[in-house]
């Protein structure tokens, strides 16, 4: 399964040490991402050959995909987590 600990994500924003809940769709996202920026799109079946369960890719692709797309929004404009810099309004 791919390790999904990239600080300074806003994927790792939403999993804290002691607040796990949303730690899979996470991971789940960040293969999303990753996968999205090697070869330019992911599908389901995609996930499960990386390693996660069929049912966990069902049950949680929407929710995954919407994260996806924010880091991808995010990495491509250059926009970096508010967690980390001040956040600039225009």
């Amino acid at each position: 399964m791919i390790n999904c600990m990239h600080p300074s994500r806003i994927l790792d924003q939403i999993t804290t040490a002691t607040d796990k809940r949303f730690e899979l769709v996470a991971c789940i996202a960040d293969a999303i991402v990753e996968t999205t920026m090697e070869v330019g799109y992911c599908a389901q079946v995609t996930l499960i050959d990386k390693g996660f369960t069929h049912q966990d890719v069902a049950y949680l692709w929407h929710f995954a995909c919407a994260l996806a797309d924010v880091e991808l929004k995010c990495s491509k404009n250059g926009i970096c987590s508010p967690f980390e810099k001040g956040v600039r309004y225009a």
